[in-house]
């Protein structure tokens, strides 16, 4: 896969910052997708064109392109394609090869899938580039930052913080914003990562499946279970609005009950993150086949969330390891177009699995612009040594990640759709594949999200381990 290596410049996008009256004259993506679906004539794509065709979808993509100064097809712009790299292009096995392109704009490990019989993919569809952005709390903080000159830096433990010392993500606007909106280095791409967290002051599911398969394509455990999200501070988009009472020194808190299968039910998990860089997670387990609570350290956060399952607690929501210098080095090695998965949930399912769940049947990407973030290892003992995540330059997320094992090996790949919901700009979860390089396990994730009921059924007794192991 060829690596765009970075200029002094770093990103594409500062150099293409103009006037707000020029770039907010239109909308690309939404053109592109009225075509297309009038091409396809498949009712998936006259939804999602309805999604993003309302006023409030279009006055949120106009106004976080004015505020980044760029979106996706700005960038795209700048780079001469092949004629073939275009929306409809249908990639099987049989033809892949019959594009040599592809290897440069597909991660190698989904382009080895096409067509191999353990976490395959059956076909690939290319869909028309979309635009995103995040909610109006984010456009808010972000804003202000930008407007009141609020200068917001890593510290020498690589903390977020103010100029006066103050940590970042507790107080004040940094706590819902992207903090730098044109990286200039890895750490500071990492906490743009960090601060988009799920694009949501609460996640919640109606439950999430989870299935861990063998290397024969075989299911050996199945799981359903609540998992549940909240931001802390300055909360905007879901209610309880504003800061959680009791949690002035966490970030941000994620919760889950096993409910299925009953020789496991009742197992309940609480992580709340300190801000400070000196605090390891508050990091709690209820088991009830022991009836007991154990605390867990960060050595366990390398764990799976279950037996079976190649989806580890700092692999959830994509990425929740806690950022420490003394341990991780944070490159931006990179930045350039790749061909990801659209974040389409909120209208359709882009990426369907096999009846058995171990493979995809079919999946859709579209041209991205990306940064290259290498997250490395320096103590030798974690689980990745080597972390790369190719960060969506619209919305600051990973489109894609892969990670390397303590020898160097390729081990764990990550590909996952999101519920995007254009008109308020949050996002949740729809599928996810993780595929183990090494052992050929996969794991499948697919959730429904409680758009409707997740500011009335999210509690706060459900961040408390004590109240969580007996909530059902």
């Amino acid at each position: 896969m060829v690596v765009k290596k970075i200029t002094t410049s770093l990103t594409l996008a500062a150099a293409m910052v103009v006037s707000g009256s020029v770039i907010g004259d239109t909308n690309r993506a939404l053109e592109a997708w009225k075509s297309f679906a009038a091409e396809q004539n498949n009712p998936n794509y006259d939804k999602w064109v309805s999604l993003i065709s309302q006023p409030a979808a279009i006055e949120k993509a106009k106004k976080w392109k004015e505020l980044r100064g760029y979106d996706a097809y700005d960038i795209i712009d700048k780079t001469e394609l092949p004629a073939e790299l275009k929306p409809g292009l249908v990639l099987t096995k049989d033809n892949k090869a019959n594009y040599p392109w592809l290897k440069d704009y597909l991660p190698k490990e989904q382009y080895d899938a096409i067509g191999r019989s353990w976490g395959g993919i059956g076909k690939i569809t290319i869909v028309p580039t979309n635009t995103y952005y995040m909610h109006d709390g984010y456009y808010k903080g972000t804003k202000e930052l930008i407007d009141k000159n609020i200068k917001v830096i890593a510290n020498e433990k690589g903390e977020l913080v103010y100029e006066n010392g103050k940590l970042a993500l507790l107080e004040g606007p940094a706590t819902t914003a992207i903090p730098f909106l044109h990286p200039k280095n890895g750490l500071e791409l990492n906490w743009d990562y960090v601060a988009h967290s799920t694009n949501s002051d609460t996640g919640a599911f109606n439950p999430i499946s989870m299935n861990g398969c063998t290397a024969e394509g075989v299911i050996d455990r199945s799981y359903k279970a609540d998992i549940y999200w909240w931001h802390f501070h300055n909360r905007t988009n879901v209610t309880p609005f504003g800061d959680i009472d009791g949690k002035e020194e966490f970030i941000e808190g994620g919760a889950l009950f096993i409910l299925e299968p009953n020789d496991i039910r009742g197992f309940a998990g609480v992580r709340q993150r300190y801000a400070s860089a000196d605090k390891e997670d508050d990091f709690k387990v209820y088991i009830p086949s022991l009836r007991r609570t154990r605390i867990l350290t960060g050595s366990d956060s390398q764990d799976p969330l279950a037996a079976g399952l190649e989806l580890t607690w700092d692999d959830w929501r994509s990425y929740w390891v806690k950022t420490d210098v003394s341990k991780f080095e944070y490159n931006l090695v990179g930045e350039r177009l790749i061909l990801a998965s659209p974040e389409v949930g909120h209208a359709y399912n882009a990426q369907v699995f096999t009846a058995d769940k171990c493979n995809v049947v079919s999946t859709e990407v579209e041209l991205r612009p990306v940064w290259i973030l290498e997250i490395i290892d320096k103590t030798g003992k974690y689980q990745y040594s080597k972390r790369r995540s190719y960060i969506d330059k619209e919305m600051y997320y990973s489109q894609y990640f892969m990670t390397w094992d303590p020898r160097g090996y390729p081990f764990r790949s990550w590909d996952d759709v999101r519920d995007f919901r254009p008109s308020v700009g949050d996002m949740s979860f729809k599928t996810v594949m993780v595929v183990n390089e090494t052992t050929k396990r996969v794991s499948s994730m697919e959730m429904v999200t409680d758009w409707d009921g997740m500011g009335e059924n999210v509690t706060e007794d459900l961040f408390d381990i004590d109240q969580l192991r007996d909530y059902k």
